[in-house]
């Protein structure tokens, strides 16, 4: 599959208030996803997922966490209808296995290796998501993972695709942090937020989007419900 026409230049978010917000996902662009446990990365990307095939792209999703049946289960249960895509070969899923290896630096490498070479020899996504590289990264050596990284961003320019990218902050020195950041258009920091109201809920920064529609530090506060999916809260609902 070729480039994306002029029509298909930005990846409309499957949620409207976030769509709103963000004005839709630039292509090509390669985007990272930071924060810790149960921030609302992986829902964010899964809704990125669902736009894109409601647009009638092509999505490949690779994740080190989820099995296929229990990815599909999950954006089922948020109201994103992916199973007839999955059925239909619009929606891919590559399930690497990274929890319960005995990590060591040759294994992350080659394990990096093996998902790059995959990617560029299927090609076939307009939107490819790797949820989450933290397990495999944090055992890579520097160089190994801002290689791949860098290849990554190649076939991006070439192929002109959209790559997301989830990690955990946590598990990478600053200056590593920083040279990640450097090499995506787009850069999404998630955290947990204790509202007035003693709820808990999430919140989203957009620190960095380049080509995109709306201004970036753009900052929401959402929170994920089974059979809605993403609900963005109004200001006044999360104001100190």
């Amino acid at each position: 599959m070729g480039a994306p026409s002029e029509q298909q230049a930005m990846i409309r978010m499957g949620t409207g208030e976030l769509d709103r917000l963000i004005g839709g996902i630039p292509m090509p662009s390669m985007n990272l996803l930071e924060g810790e446990n149960d921030t609302g990365k992986s829902v964010f990307a899964q809704d990125v997922a669902w736009g894109a095939l409601s647009s009638g792209l092509t999505v490949r999703y690779v994740t080190t966490e989820m099995t296929v049946q229990s990815l599909v289960s999950q954006m089922e249960s948020l109201s994103f209808s992916a199973k007839p895509h999955f059925i239909l070969g619009k929606f891919k899923i590559t399930a690497f296995h990274a929890k319960g290896i005995n990590w060591d630096e040759s294994i992350a490498s080659n394990y990096l290796s093996v998902i790059l070479n995959f990617i560029k020899k299927k090609g076939d996504a307009n939107l490819v998501i790797f949820d989450s590289l933290t397990y495999i990264a944090t055992h890579s050596s520097e160089k190994d993972l801002l290689n791949f990284l860098s290849e990554l961003r190649n076939y991006v320019d070439q192929r002109g695709r959209c790559v997301f990218v989830t990690l955990h902050p946590f598990a990478f020195d600053n200056n590593l942090l920083i040279r990640i950041r450097s090499i995506c258009d787009g850069h999404m920091v998630f955290k947990v937020k204790t509202l007035p109201s003693n709820e808990t809920a999430r919140t989203l920064e957009i620190l960095k989007l380049r080509g995109a529609a709306k201004a970036t530090n753009n900052l929401c506060t959402f929170k994920v419900e089974p059979g809605i999916g993403i609900r963005v809260l109004p200001f006044t609902q999360v104001k100190a």
